[in-house]
């Protein structure tokens, strides 16, 4: 190797050891002013019949200091609601579309006819179905309406989290969903998405749970010697993350989030777009651990946050 290339790519290592060192080092709120998404995962409740009322609309959300971008959401919030059911749990949706432009809705954890359900919706219509959660896991859902890479894009996805007919040992659960932003500075005081950057796969933000580094200021808080659970979704649209926690490593991985997939001992597990994985670990010493894509291209653009493990009581 010549040394000019040599010492091109120590500049590029250099300079990207220096972002991910510099993010670390500034507190979250004076990256970004909206409020941390909460990660904790809600409880998934006894019924058996779980109903769910998902809304599109329109929303000019914050995703990074300054960049204010006219999306399309569920339930005004990017990634949607965090849904958590149980493994044969029957899921009953009402789908309103509120926004102008034709929407729908595709769960990853269901198994029903996409030409009956997941056809798109018209402004001011809405449609009912329902299915039941036949496998546990971490599981995706979006909206499917061609482009459907600008509908995932623009922050239509979330989280769906079936629990196995026999419970996991309990633990501190957190759901994640990794995703990307596209845009560009519009004439005014926000951008817009960008659709030729989704197809070029020019992302400027990977953020987790729809902000980029908002999780510094605002880390996963757990005691040393908690198992610790993370029910992590990659959206996409595109790039594969590879998901991995500095400092320590995963005891177990569920592949899709199912306990009949699993690896043990794992440093740093890939999840393709569309996918899923949970992570358990257990850190017996205080201190801070990232979680980051190990994709350090991206972790850059916002795909970073911390653990913070408190003193055992």
């Amino acid at each position: 190797m010549s040394a000019r290339r040599h010492n091109k790519r120590y500049l590029v290592y250099a300079l990207t050891s220096a972002v991910v060192l510099g993010l670390l080092a500034l507190p979250a709120a004076a990256q970004n002013g909206s409020p941390a998404r909460d990660p904790v995962l809600p409880p998934a409740g006894l019924q058996h019949v779980k109903q769910l009322t998902i809304i599109a609309e329109n929303q000019t959300i914050q995703i990074a200091p300054g960049v204010k971008v006219p999306l399309w959401t569920f339930n005004g919030t990017i990634p949607g609601p965090i849904i958590h059911v149980r493994q044969g749990d029957e899921v009953q949706v009402t789908f309103v579309n509120k926004t102008p432009i034709q929407h729908s809705m595709d769960f990853h954890a269901a198994t029903t006819p996409w030409n009956v359900w997941y056809q798109p919706v018209n402004p001011g219509k809405s449609l009912k179905f329902s299915f039941v959660a036949k496998y546990p896991g971490a599981f995706m859902y979006h909206c499917g309406t061609p482009p459907a890479f600008m509908h995932i894009s623009s922050g239509m996805y979330g989280i769906i989290v079936v629990d196995p007919v026999t419970p996991l040992p309990p633990a501190k659960e957190f759901a994640l969903v990794e995703s990307e932003f596209y845009v560009t500075a519009s004439a005014s005081d926000t951008y817009q998405p960008d659709a030729q950057k989704v197809l070029d796969v020019r992302p400027d933000y990977v953020v987790f749970n729809g902000i980029a580094n908002q999780y510094q200021d605002h880390p996963l808080i757990v005691r040393a010697g908690d198992r610790m659970r993370l029910y992590v979704v990659n959206a996409g649209p595109t790039l594969f993350s590879a998901f991995h926690v500095i400092g320590w490593i995963f005891d177990r991985v569920y592949i899709d989030g199912n306990p009949s997939n699993m690896l043990q001992g794992i440093q740093t597990y890939q999840i393709p777009p569309g996918g899923g994985a949970t992570f358990e670990l257990t850190i017996t010493q205080p201190g801070l651990y990232p979680f980051v894509t190990h994709a350090f291209a991206y972790t850059g653009k916002g795909a970073i946050g911390l653990i913070k493990v408190l003193p055992a009581k």
